[in-house]
């Protein structure tokens, strides 16, 4: 019978944990099918309890002081979705350890809820059916065991076997594909291993032959042939874990989690003092990665297509052709091979604002997009650390704002190792219209011939409100007002939207192709409103294009070529 342990024990706890783990990985990986098959939760899972065991002892008695450590370690090797939340996990029962030197079951039991809530807090859209609920429910009742924490265990993970089949019919995913949840089973596999510690087993040359596997009733593989690659709604398994300064500001972690909530789903935040750990599926990775970057220094990151996985991991029959963990190392060894490659000889870098925008930016082959424009210019450094991410001979700068030439101009005298050359885009159509010109089969001289030239031939319009009282060029501009710019220029003032835009349709009157993004918050309704009206005030062969810019600040930009 055991009423209390220590760090040192604390440890051997965890260790035991993760050697079943890493002996069921590749059950756990071929499980996985939830948010979307990418099948390397158990490999995710290992490495973040691998922390434990690569690392030295650091031979700390005390439970609270060792149980922060380890959270720490593990918050730092965390990857995926899976590894993260179960980061979290530990790091909530460190907190509840903090203070103490040795822990009772009462303490135990608290630091297991204080854990599985924490890990519940940090994901955006908590889903019932994953290892959140298998973290909840193998706690949620109490156990009376006369203090023993071997029997605790014990009653954890029986509670968390038995509801791990359930999970199968709590999501339709996993319905479909006929597995219980890959997290929630790796979640077991570690209680497992703890239960077995405690009771004096010895788990440090457990293999995968002889590991004990957990019942799973409804079968033993996903059957990836269940999806369709197009179905995949976010592509990017995108990660990053930043050194910090000190802790954010609430204000700022909380736009933060509003921003990133609105680039895609399976989003898991934490912040503490010191670092910052984000996964989530996103179709713009850059625009995460760079939008997080402003906030500490980058330590690790990591950008996966999820739809390169699924199609790779599937044969005309729909099985799986190869195990994920190879397919995971082959991604990271083909990472590794590009970032040793020679440099390329032309890269293109696009300062933009809104994830339209930077989507299609990087559709027509922009290397980098560099988070900024109109009230948040970005630094030459943010530009050059851009550049430094994508070596080449040639670095082609599209700055789309008059306020960032200057800045843009300023990274030649930096980067000596770079030939460094700037179209001058003052607007984001124009960088657009500049990239839609560029060919890599001509030289520089005649792609900076041809860009110039296709940028000039826009006009851009744009529109938003005042935010002060104002007598510019004799307009009289009250604050909230509409005003129409045509570049840079201020046209016209008006007390709603479409009479500005109505008020600068001669501006578009002799040209072909007329596109209308809408900016961030903008309505279905309010673009209609918009297109209806040019179509209605244009000629009838003018080309009228919608498309969601995402723009902030700015309801409504408009081009015309």
């Amino acid at each position: 019978m055991t009423t209390s342990i220590d760090g040192s024990f604390y440890r051997k706890l965890l260790l035991g944990g993760g050697a079943v783990l890493e002996a069921n990985k590749e059950t756990v990986n071929n499980l996985n099918v939830f948010p979307v098959p990418d099948g390397d939760t158990g490999t995710n899972m290992g490495l973040t309890m691998s922390a434990i065991s690569t690392h030295p002892d650091p031979h700390i008695d005390s439970i609270g002081a060792y149980a922060s450590y380890a959270a720490k370690d593990m918050m730092r090797s965390a990857r995926g979705n899976s590894g993260v939340i179960l980061s979290l996990f530990f790091r909530g029962m460190a907190r509840v350890f903090e203070g103490h030197d040795t822990a009772d079951a009462a303490l135990v039991t608290t630091a297991f809820r204080e854990g599985a809530k924490s890990a519940a807090l940090a994901v955006d859209k908590p889903v019932e059916g994953t290892i959140l609920t298998i973290m909840r429910e193998c706690c949620a009742e109490d156990v009376d065991t006369n203090g023993d924490i071997g029997e605790l265990l014990e009653e954890y993970y029986k509670k968390a076997a038995m509801v791990l089949p359930r999970t199968t019919e709590m999501l339709p995913a996993l319905k479909r594909a006929r597995v219980v949840d890959s997290g929630g089973c790796g979640f077991v596999h570690i209680l497992d291993g703890m239960r077995r510690t405690m009771a004096g087993e010895d788990l440090s040359s457990l293999v995968p032959e002889k590991a004990e596997e957990v019942a799973n009733p409804v079968g033993n593989l996903a059957n990836f042939g269940e999806y369709e690659t197009e179905d995949i709604k976010f592509s990017f398994c995108t990660e990053a874990l930043l050194d910090l300064s000190g802790e954010l500001p609430v204000d700022t972690v909380r736009t933060l989690r509003e921003y990133l909530s609105a680039m895609g789903d399976s989003m898991v935040l934490t912040t503490d003092d010191e670092i910052l750990k984000l996964h989530i599926h996103t179709n713009e990775p850059f625009c995460v990665l760079e939008y997080v970057t402003s906030l500490g220094t980058l330590r690790f990151s990591k950008i996966e297509n999820m739809k390169l996985q699924h199609k790779n991991l599937l044969t005309s029959d729909g099985k799986t052709e190869i195990p994920a963990s190879e397919l995971t190392a082959s991604l990271h060894d083909a990472a590794h091979s590009a970032e040793t490659e020679e440099k390329k000889k032309f890269g293109i870098f696009a300062v933009a604002s809104g994830a339209g925008f930077a989507d299609l930016f990087h559709e027509l082959g922009a290397d980098r997009v560099i988070e900024g424009g109109q009230s948040m210019n970005p630094s030459a450094e943010d530009i050059i650390d851009a550049i430094k991410s994508c070596p080449c001979e040639n670095a082609i700068i599209l700055p789309n704002n008059s306020n960032i030439i200057l800045t843009a101009k300023q990274v030649s005298r930096i980067l000596e190792d770079t030939n460094i050359v700037v179209i001058k885009t003052k607007t984001v159509p124009q960088g657009l219209g500049a990239l839609v010109a560029y060919n890599q089969l001509r030289s520089l001289e005649e792609n900076l011939e041809v860009m110039t030239e296709a940028s000039e031939a826009i006009k851009t319009l744009s529109f938003t409100r005042a935010v002060r009282d104002a007598e510019l060029e004799g307009l009289s501009i009250k604050k909230r007002d509409f005003m129409g710019l045509v570049e840079d220029d201020v046209k016209t003032v008006g007390e709603d939207l479409l009479s500005c835009v109505e008020a600068l349709i001669p501006e578009m009157q002799s040209y072909e192709i007329i596109t209308v993004y809408s900016g961030r918050g903008v309505k279905e309704r309010e673009t209609e409103e918009v297109v209806g009206l040019l179509k209605s005030r244009l000629p009838d062969d003018c080309e009228i294009i919608p498309i969601e810019g995402g723009q902030p600040i700015y309801p409504f930009v408009i081009s015309a070529e």
